[in-house]
């Protein structure tokens, strides 16, 4: 590793350079070099960022610790190469970019300080480690080429922790679905703006994405559909706006819309994901948005086929105890593919007018002495949650499932805005959700500039008042994908949301105009990755 020692500092201060670096190289030649360099646009922005004035060189081969392996090293190999400049290992003392383990830091905390003599990064755990390497990797790729080789970066101190655990992003593939390919480079993007959660809404009354090996017609017959009203919907667009164009790799025979992950496909999905520091939540929406289940086998519903009630689609039958032996048999096929400590099992949106007049409802509702159908949901609910804890799981919700008079132990997912009590009722009864209401977080709507500030802007009062912070895991974007039925399309509604949601979830001190100017270079970033994105009016 190459030195150098400070020299000349007074020149500096004689000739105004605010933000130079003045240094001698080797004792053994004469040359000196004088070094600047500007902030760079961190995002999310990091709890702590002091500048030192002054720039370091990064030599174009630079060593990093041989104590970083596996994907963080080759995170930050691929980020050195798209400079021309190359990684290798050398032991720690060694190395330009240094790892120290620092018990006292949070668990995803990190610091990291650039001098002129090289680069430190301590933490705690694995994920502070990649969460450093994150911020790592947006400093070193926003340096600029040096004249001699290599790479100018700040001196900087940069100390860092997320307010909450839970930072979360939601993606709907039953309406239209993506490529493993893309969902991996949507994981590299969540990975780099340190989002730690992915729920995959897996099935939906538009399609069963998820091979289930016990019940193959799920995938036969259930992940496809005739085009509906948005596949025919995004047709006429199309004619005039590419971007709504229907990827054709999902379409068959011209008017069917469909396909399917296999479970070897989702697995390496998973680990692709854990690498990266991400979390894959599986969602099987149940009782209600079942009916690509209910075509594949009509006995699941009370009437023996699928359709539609006033204002949601027919529910599985919650009076048949076949049912149940069905959904569990599901779910042990879920839980071998996802081994995440948390399973979503939807509960929201359910029509319950068939159950009124379903005499095996009724049944139930007498035989488990419970007083309507709100109360066979509840029960309804609680069986397959409490079938999934007895796997070693946890299980999370819609806020629909909340039943005030007997709330079960779930994670709650709050969506509906409307409801702007129910996140204080939620939490003040002693339960937890993560947040993620309809009117911001939902990145699903029309994308403008008012929409993404108002999100980067939130606050819960005054519309949600009462909520015990203590309770509330963390936050999460979703997309709904009704309207976005190819890649261009999607990259337009989630980006640069994504990064605004991201100072959000972290707990960044949030400041727009600074956010503004740092968006710029992170939309390059989306291009250079092969991602699309809106480019908001304010920038020019």
């Amino acid at each position: 590793m190459k030195k150098y020692i400070v020299c000349f500092a007074f020149i500096m201060s004689v000739l105004g350079w605010g933000a130079v670096a003045s240094s001698c190289s080797d004792p053994a030649n004469d040359s000196s070099r004088q070094v600047s360099a500007s902030e760079v646009a961190l995002i999310p922005q990091p709890q702590s960022v002091v500048y030192n004035g002054g720039g370091a060189i990064v030599p174009t081969a630079v060593s990093v610790s041989d104590q970083l392996t596996g994907t963080p090293y080759t995170l930050l190999e691929s980020t050195v190469a798209s400079w021309g400049g190359e990684l290798t290992s050398q032991p720690n003392e060694q190395a330009f970019i240094q790892l120290t383990t620092d018990a006292s830091l949070p668990d995803e905390g990190y610091k990291i300080r650039t001098t002129l003599d090289g680069i430190t990064l301590e933490y705690a755990s694995s994920r502070g480690l990649l969460w450093g390497i994150q911020t790592l990797r947006q400093i070193l790729l926003q340096g600029t080429a040096y004249e001699g080789g290599g790479r100018v970066i700040p001196l900087l101190t940069v100390s860092d922790k997320p307010e909450k655990d839970w930072r979360g992003f939601h993606i709907d593939v039953a309406r239209h679905a993506f490529t493993v390919s893309y969902l991996k480079k949507v994981i590299d993007m969540l990975s780099f703006y340190k989002i730690n959660k992915l729920q995959m809404h897996l099935t939906d009354d538009q399609g069963w994405r998820m091979e289930i090996k016990r019940y193959p017609e799920l995938t036969a017959i259930g992940a496809w559909r005739e085009f509906d009203e948005y596949d025919k919907r995004c047709q006429e667009l199309a004619q005039t706006d590419a971007s709504y164009v229907i990827d054709t790799r999902f379409i068959r025979n011209s008017s069917e819309y469909g396909g399917y992950y296999t479970q070897e496909e989702l697995s390496q999905l998973v680990s692709y994901a854990s690498e990266r520091g991400i979390e894959i939540i599986p969602e099987i929406d149940m009782p209600g948005h079942f009916s690509a289940a209910i075509r594949a086998y009509p006995n699941l519903s009370c009437t023996g086929e699928a359709g539609w009630g006033t204002e949601f689609s027919y529910p599985i039958c919650a009076g048949k105890s076949e049912t149940y032996e069905f959904l569990k048999n599901i779910l042990d096929e879920v839980l071998a593919v996802f081994p995440s400590e948390y399973i979503h099992i939807g509960a929201d949106e359910v029509e319950k007018d068939n159950w009124k007049s379903c005499p095996q409802c009724q049944q139930m509702i007498r035989d488990k002495g419970l007083m309507n159908v709100e109360e066979l949901q509840n029960y309804f609910v609680e069986q397959m949650s409490d079938y999934v804890k007895s796997k070693g799981r946890k299980v999370m919700a819609w806020d629909d499932a909340f039943y005030k008079n007997n709330p079960l132990d779930l994670l709650y997912t709050y969506w509906r805005d409307w409801e702007s009590q129910q996140p204080a009722d939620i939490t003040q009864s002693g339960h937890s959700l993560v947040f993620m209401e309809w009117g911001r977080f939902y990145l699903s709507g029309t994308s403008s500039d008012e929409s993404l500030k108002s999100l980067y802007e939130f606050t819960f009062e005054p519309q949600f008042p009462g909520i015990v912070q203590s309770q509330v895991r963390g936050f999460q974007a979703c997309v709904w994908t009704e309207m976005i039925p190819n890649e261009r399309k999607f990259g337009q509604h989630v980006f640069p949301a994504c990064q605004a949601f991201s100072e959000v979830a972290w707990g960044s001190e949030r400041d727009w105009n600074r956010f503004t100017k740092s968006l710029p270079w992170h939309l390059q970033w989306l291009t250079r990755n092969g991602l699309h994105y809106r480019t908001p009016g304010f920038i020019k």
